[in-house]
C-alpha cells in the first residue's frame, strides 16, 4: 500500500472518530432540505471560474435557513493539484435545532483553497483544504429577549474535506451511475491561525447520475453535527440535492 493510500485511510478514520467520541449527542428528528447548483467555466487548460448557489431550508421545506453565493477563480497546476481564491455571501437565519438567535445575519468571507486529487483503482479521492477570513453580524439580546444586531465581528476558520467517488454502473450510451461521499471538518482559529476545537462536522453519502462529462445530478443524506458546548453536539439529518453543470469557453 502506497504512502498516499495510507494517509487517506488514516484521514478517514480520524474524521469519523472526532464526533463519535463526543460525550453527548442531541438528535433532531426533522429533516432539513438543501439544494445546490455548481457551475464551472473553463477558460483554458490552466484557468477557470466557478460558482456555487445554495438554498437551505429546515423542517423539510418549511423554514428558510440559508442562502449562499460563492464565486471563485481557479488555477490548475496539473490534473491533480488546483488552487482557488474566492468570496462567499451568506444570508443565514438559524432554524431548528440550532439554538442560535432566530434573527437573520449576514456573513461575507474571503477564502483560499487547495484541491489535491488522486485515485486507487476506480476509487477517486479529493482532499480540499480551505482557509476562510470571515466578517459576520454580531447579535445581542435585550431585557425583553428580543434579538438585534450589534455590529460586525471577524474570525478565521479552517475547513478540511475528503471526498470519495466511484462509478457503480456505466451504460452503453456513456451515462453513469456513481457513488459520492465526503466528510468535512470545521475548525475555528485564533487570531494567530492556531486551530481550536471542532465546531462542525459533515458526513455525506449519496448517489449521482452523470448525463455526460460536464453534467450530473446528485442526491444523498448528510448528517451535520454542531458543537453547542463542551463535548455536546446537535445532530441534524439533511436531504441534499446537487446539480452540476460545467462549460468550456
Amino acid at each position: 500500500m502506497g504512502k498516499v493510500n495510507k494517509i487517506t485511510i488514516l484521514t478517514i478514520l480520524f474524521c469519523s472518530s472526532l464526533v463519535t467520541s463526543a460525550q453527548e449527542i442531541i438528535h433532531h428528528d426533522d429533516v432539513n432540505t438543501w439544494f445546490t447548483i455548481l457551475n464551472r467555466l473553463s477558460l483554458n487548460s490552466k484557468w477557470s471560474v466557478s460558482n456555487e448557489l445554495h438554498e437551505r431550508t429546515g423542517a423539510f421545506l418549511d423554514e428558510h435557513g440559508t442562502f449562499l453565493w460563492r464565486p471563485s477563480v481557479d488555477y490548475h497546476l496539473n490534473k491533480n493539484i488546483e488552487f482557488s481564491v474566492g468570496y462567499s455571501y451568506i444570508n443565514n437565519k438559524p432554524n431548528d435545532p440550532n439554538p442560535s438567535p432566530k434573527i437573520g445575519a449576514i456573513e461575507n468571507n474571503m477564502w483560499e483553497q487547495v484541491l489535491l486529487k488522486h485515485d486507487i483503482g476506480k476509487v477517486f479521492f479529493q482532499h480540499r483544504l480551505r482557509q476562510e477570513h470571515r466578517w459576520f453580524d454580531k447579535v445581542g439580546v435585550d431585557a425583553e429577549r428580543s434579538y438585534y444586531k450589534t455590529g460586525t465581528d471577524y474570525a478565521n476558520r479552517f475547513r478540511y474535506r475528503i471526498t470519495i467517488s466511484t462509478p457503480i454502473k456505466t451504460f452503453e450510451n456513456g451515462k453513469e451511475l456513481f457513488f459520492n461521499g465526503f466528510d468535512e471538518l470545521w475548525l475555528p482559529q485564533t487570531d494567530g491561525l492556531a486551530l481550536k476545537s471542532l465546531s462542525r462536522n459533515w458526513l455525506y453519502l449519496g448517489f449521482g447520475y452523470k448525463f455526460n462529462s460536464k453534467t450530473n445530478l446528485q442526491i444523498g443524506y448528510m448528517n451535520q453535527w454542531d458543537a453547542i458546548g463542551n463535548n455536546i453536539y446537535i445532530s441534524t439529518p439533511i436531504l441534499q440535492t446537487t446539480f452540476v453543470r460545467n462549460f468550456d469557453l
